[in-house]
């Protein structure tokens, strides 16, 4: 038991405390098996059970010694498909890198032999995480190694390309993805924005105590992590209350609260509608009759009078009206179904299957089956497609492909493969010009763009046109050693901070008049905007925790706002798009005047994901509109682009 008196003689009557909070396990004890169980359930989705379980600030926290092995199981407290994909560990440990060929249920396990930090990701809902800490008992602390970084480091880190840098344990990279694991695994650590359940509106997060790390540096090799990151990020930060004075929007604008939950339901998630004339909650549509689970994303018909809501966790396509939230249908179509779009010429459905191989089409009314479009060529691994976009004619579809790290770009009227481009690591969503020029997809986890010639070069490279270009949120000043006011995060020392940054880029649309594009990003909490004239980096808005979801609608008397939601946030943020600022936000709460069929009973507005403003105003979709609802739009945003005049409003 060296450990037990080693730490108690460094740490002094906390070690006791490390020792009994974390559980830390001695050698002669029993390697395993700890069991992280998938759950549908926000904050624990990766739910640690067994030997060595943390059992404070997170459930996805394991600490185990040498040679235990480690398992997920997706069995009966999930609904979809799920991965265990090593995103961190150890350089040359042990039966590293640990993944799957493709989405599973059942069980898999690895056994993790050599000490060090283990993080786990799921490739399909990749806020899924859960760690494991190896932990040698011979020495001081737990033992997370003396630095995180590439292939030739202590650490492999998968998270971010960082090319030959050398990443330190102690540096602001490594621990501000503590911070963050800690906040996305423990819904109280979640931002609320009401002032009627946080009254002094700030930001508490809650990490273990009296956690002993052995890194370089600190008392005998020891920092305390909780001291640690309050004294570099701070804690009981200010957060900003609801702002309701933007100028009206036009319509409704919904969301997906995936994590609310609702008193009549087992499983999470709600939708929610905004009045964008005097921006009040009107409206919340959590479907207990079918216990929705995990609402991901949304899109609606031609005539706007059905919500399209994919459940992620799920395998269900869900369809209600949009006025008074009662259910159509709720279709089957297969593993995960992420996002969905509809087919300006012919409004025929396509839900993308993010547990799968395909995206599912659907006929319009009758929503039969008509077809499943495969997003990988025979004998490829599957591309577990999530965020894809339509072009404004209907003749083109594109896909992130989760699996593969490629795009691919379908020619929907044969519905076959066009073209497969690689990607970064894990893309997970995309959008198109409106022209249908190129496209662009967001890579999480290399914090990049990458943008996509459809046809003729049409990307821009300084002042060539190239047929792709990536784009750096996080990194890019810092990898070519070129100082830049956007982009240029140190992850050493964290200077000038994340703030003019992007890191784990999600929704990324490009403004209904082709000339921006909007990228919500997790790790920073932060929006990034792109010139597509030059395709370069040229604004950065600060957003909430969890920044994920992103959507354009229409500003009254004319102009756009792009509409941005946060996981791990209760609030919706309105940038005018004209002016590149933040001028409202909402609160996704309600009052007595909100029409719901389920009370909330927890988590009230969290889990900001899909984004759906009604009426639809990209170019190929606005133009399709009923009179009443293209009637209040100016004749610009009939017509973004002046190429298709609007059918029922000239």
């Amino acid at each position: 038991m060296r450990k037990r008196r080693v730490l108690q003689s460094v740490l002094g009557a906390a070690a006791v405390l490390v020792l009994n909070l974390l559980g830390t396990v001695p050698v002669s004890q029993a390697a395993g098996p700890v069991n992280f169980y998938a759950t549908d359930e926000p904050g624990p989705w990766f739910k640690c059970v067994g030997n060595g379980c943390v059992p404070a600030a997170t459930q996805s926290l394991a600490i185990v010694p040498p040679n235990t092995e480690v398992m997920i199981t997706n069995g009966g407290q999930t609904n979809t498909v799920h991965t265990f994909t090593s995103l961190l560990y150890p350089t040359g440990a042990a039966n590293m890198p640990f993944d799957q060929p493709a989405a599973f249920r059942g069980n898999r396990s690895v056994r993790l032999i050599d000490p060090g930090l283990y993080v786990f990701v799921c490739k399909l809902h990749p806020f899924m995480l859960a760690a494991t800490i190896v932990d040698d008992p011979e020495t001081t602390g737990l033992d997370i190694g003396n630095a995180l970084g590439n292939v030739n480091t202590h650490y492999h880190l998968r998270l971010i390309s960082l090319g030959g840098i050398n990443i330190p344990a102690s540096s602001d990279l490594a621990t501000r993805l503590l911070r963050t694991f800690f906040v996305i695994t423990n819904p109280a650590n979640y931002q609320d924005h009401n002032p009627l359940t946080n009254p002094a509106l700030t930001w508490h997060i809650a990490y273990p105590e009296n956690v002993g790390l052995r890194v370089a540096g600190g008392p005998a090799g020891v920092v305390d992590l909780k001291n640690t990151l309050e004294t570099r990020y701070g804690n009981d930060l200010p957060l900003a209350g609801p702002d309701l004075t933007a100028a009206p929007g036009v319509g409704e604008v919904w969301v997906d609260a995936e994590y609310e939950k609702t008193a009549g339901k087992t499983k999470p998630g709600t939708a929610i509608a905004v009045d964008a004339s005097s921006w009040k909650v009107i409206k919340r549509v959590s479907l207990p009759g079918i216990n929705m689970n995990n609402p991901h994303n949304m899109w609606t018909d031609r005539d706007q009078t059905v919500i399209y809501q994919t459940q992620w966790f799920d395998h269900k396509l869900t369809v209600f009206n949009r006025e008074t939230g009662a259910l159509v249908r709720n279709i089957h179509v297969g593993d995960a179904p992420a996002h969905v779009m509809t087919r300006t010429d012919t409004d025929q459905v396509h839900v993308s299957l993010n547990g799968g191989d395909a995206v599912i089409e659907l006929n319009p009314g009758t929503l039969h089956f008509s077809r499943r479009i495969f997003t990988q060529n025979p004998g490829e691994l599957a591309a577990q497609p999530h965020a894809h976009w339509m072009s404004f004619d209907g003749k083109t579809m594109v896909t992130p492909n989760s699996n593969t790290n490629d795009s691919t770009r379908i020619d929907l009227v044969p519905g076959t493969i066009a073209a497969k481009t690689p990607t970064g690591t894990l893309p997970i969503a995309s959008s198109i010009m409106p022209d249908a020029s190129k496209y662009y997809v967001s890579n999480y986890l290399d914090s990049t763009i990458t943008c996509i010639s459809i046809g003729l070069n049409a990307c821009k490279d300084g002042a060539n046109t190239v047929a792709t270009k990536n784009i750096h949120l996080l990194l890019e000043g810092f990898l070519a050693g070129v100082p830049k006011p956007l982009s240029n995060y140190d992850p050493i020392d964290g200077s000038p901070d994340m703030s003019q940054s992007g890191g784990l880029p999600i929704q990324t649309p490009v403004s209904p008049d082709g000339k921006f594009v909007f990228t919500a990003n997790t790790l920073s909490g932060t929006i990034s905007i792109i010139d597509t004239n030059t395709d370069t980096l040229v604004k950065v808005l600060k957003c909430s925790a969890g920044c994920h979801g992103v959507n354009f609608g229409a500003k009254k008397g004319g102009g756009y706002y792009a509409y941005v939601s946060s996981k791990f946030s209760n609030d919706l943020i309105i940038v005018d798009l004209d002016t590149q600022a933040i001028v409202g936000r909402v609160v996704l709460v309600g009052d007595v005047g909100t029409v719901s069929d389920d009370p909330v009973s927890a988590l009230a507005g969290m889990g900001g994901q899909g984004v759906l403003p009604i009426p639809l105003v990209y170019n190929g979709w606005v133009q399709k509109l009923p009179t009443a609802f293209c009637a209040p739009l100016t004749v610009q945003q009939r017509n973004p682009l002046g190429n298709l005049p609007s059918e029922n409003c000239p």
